[in-house]
């Protein structure tokens, strides 16, 4: 606040001078020319007098002269006071409003409101550096899980459309350079409360500084990078990024998964997708893609990344590029961008399998896919959008599988932050095998046969889950199939999918282990079983009930009994 004073102080000095003269001159002038009262007696203002009658005057009120009516000497000298305040009070009035529109005093005031925010965040909070995109969809997302979100950008035209935003959660927001630690000790870092630091601009570099001065300023806290660049992400490893999400090998890797084990990536379309919902075409989903020739236009890195994931298999791929040689095309590249149907045809379109428009260029891409069809009707279409606005455009285009970087970004972040441990569940779950893969995707048909399945985690500490603590501590074993298959649960019985104990992953673990203490259980259910495992975790009778069969008071009665006794 005291940048704030102190700009105010500086900017409003000559006006707030000149007005202080002027009303002291006026007040010294009524008390020095003589009056005359109602006996014709000559009298003298005092000085509270004459300063009160000079209040009112400069401000227009106009409540008379006092405490008599004034001589023709004392009426010159109040015009003349009247015009000399008026024009103090224009040259004070156009400061004030010039300082209003002063850059320097609006960021003062600003940063002054900002640090205020900060303090009083009263829950755990994400800190957003860049408001783009990827910044704008991690956001909602949060906002949607009721998190507090503190958001950084250097510009301010983007951070006002939050305005138009409809967030559960008001953010709290910052126009800055967020490379300057200054900004993210601000931006409350250094908070106990703080959760993580999000870094999500549109520079790999960018991203790269905020992620050494988070790990510099605060080494415990947790800090989600994007990278497109290998070798920034491998230099933000260095530094202990805690997690660094690169778009392009992601979705080259589910693409690569949807070829090699359809199965699985829909295990994997259901868990990250909670938050957005993936365009893919449904006959590819459930089949996976067509064997066949790959032809993949624009050899960039999203080209790259699907090229590297395509090798593993020894698919056949054809790479066409405007710049084979600078790009590091494969040897039989094609020169060209696709769009042309020349270069289609040149790279084998009338009998490719997959056809993948990979350039930065939306418009280029769209051309690629809607000449591709044309040239081959039952080709599959993999499209990337560089823009989120170009989105409805590849929809129209029918292609049959988009890749939107910005939401790739979003759902890894948001699941990462969200679920650690479904992310963690589909880590280990590449070591499957296809049977078991095929057997957990019917259980999950199903248990949710019409909706996407829901996943819930079970914490058992004194915090989450204080009931089943308590039932433990009393000697009484509970199983996973206990909480998972009791027959007081609801029809489709829930599916545990992962164990964490003492740091160890189990995954798709033998029901009937035994629960212990400080164990995490991650579970697919149904809402209704969902619902009712929140309830077993807080009410030790509902476990008594749920485990040993014994029976209690309906919650009336009990209600009734605790009034009573109250």
């Amino acid at each position: 606040m005291s940048d704030v004073f102190f700009l105010v102080l500086r900017r409003l000095r000559a006006p707030l001078i000149l007005l202080i003269c002027v009303y002291a001159l006026a007040t010294l002038g009524m008390t020095l020319i003589p009056g005359l009262d109602d006996s014709d007696q000559v009298y003298y203002l005092t000085v509270f007098q004459a300063f009160y009658f000079v209040s009112y005057m400069g401000t227009t009120i106009g409540f008379g002269e006092l405490p008599y009516e004034f001589t023709n000497y004392q009426r010159a000298w109040v015009l003349v006071c009247i015009y000399t305040s008026v024009i103090a009070w224009l040259y004070a009035i156009g400061s004030v409003l010039r300082l209003l529109q002063d850059d320097t005093f609006l960021a003062a005031v600003s940063q002054h409101v900002f640090r205020r925010n900060i303090r009083r965040i009263d829950r755990g909070f994400y800190i957003i550096c860049g408001y783009g995109e990827t910044g704008s969809l991690v956001a909602q997302g949060l906002a949607a899980l009721e998190l507090k979100i503190v958001i950084v950008d250097i510009n301010d035209e983007r951070t006002r459309s939050l305005e138009l935003e409809s967030l559960k959660i008001e953010p709290i927001i910052l126009n800055a350079d967020i490379t300057e630690p200054k900004t993210l000790i601000d931006a409350g870092i250094n908070n106990p409360l703080c959760d993580g630091v999000i870094a999500v601009t549109e520079s790999d570099h960018t991203n790269l500084k905020i992620a050494v001065a988070a790990k510099l300023v605060n080494p415990n806290v947790t800090v989600i990078c994007r990278s497109e660049i290998e070798d920034e992400a491998k230099n933000m490893a260095s530094f202990g990024t805690d997690v660094i999400v690169n778009p392009y090998l992601t979705f080259g890797r589910r693409l690569h998964l949807l070829c090699d084990n359809p199965q699985l990536h829909r295990v994997h379309t259901w868990f990250i997708n909670q938050h957005s919902t993936e365009h893919i075409d449904e006959r590819v989903r459930l089949k996976g893609l067509p064997k066949g020739k790959w032809i993949i236009c624009g050899f960039g890195r999203f080209g790259k990344a699907v090229n590297h994931y395509l090798q593993r298999d020894e698919f056949e791929v054809v790479v066409v590029d405007p710049d084979p040689i600078k790009s590091f095309a494969p040897n039989n590249a094609v020169v060209g961008r696709g769009t042309e149907a020349e270069t289609l045809i040149e790279a084998g379109i009338k009998d490719a399998a997959v056809v993948v428009a990979a350039s930065d260029d939306d418009a280029n891409n769209l051309s690629v896919l809607i000449t591709a069809r044309q040239l081959n009707p039952e080709i599959f279409t993999v499209g990337r959008v560089s823009r989120e606005a170009d989105h409805t455009l590849f929809v129209r285009a029918k292609c049959d599988y988009i890749m939107r970087g910005s939401q790739v970004v979003a759902n890894e972040a948001l699941t990462v932050i969200s679920r650690p441990l479904v992310t963690k569940f589909l880590q280990y779950s590449n070591c499957l095998t296809q049977e078991d893969t095929n057997l957990l995707v019917d259980r999950i048909c199903a248990l949710s046969p019409n909706n996407d399945p829901i996943t819930w985690r079970l914490q058992i500490d004194q915090q989450h889950a204080p009931a089943i603590v308590e039932t433990l501590s009393q000697g009484i074993e509970i199983t996973i199939r206990q909480i998972c298959e009791h027959d007081d649960f609801p029809r489709n019985r829930a599916i545990p999918l992962l164990l964490l104990r003492d740091g160890m992953s189990h995954i798709l673990p033998d029901q009937s282990q035994r629960l212990e203490p400080n164990d995490e259980l991650l579970v697919c259910a149904s809402r209704e079983h969902t619902l009712l495992a929140q309830r077993l975790s807080h009410d030790i009778e509902l476990v008594d009930t749920v485990i040993n069969n014994n029976t209690h008071r309906i919650p009336l009665f009990r209600w009734l009994r605790r009034q009573r006794t109250a």
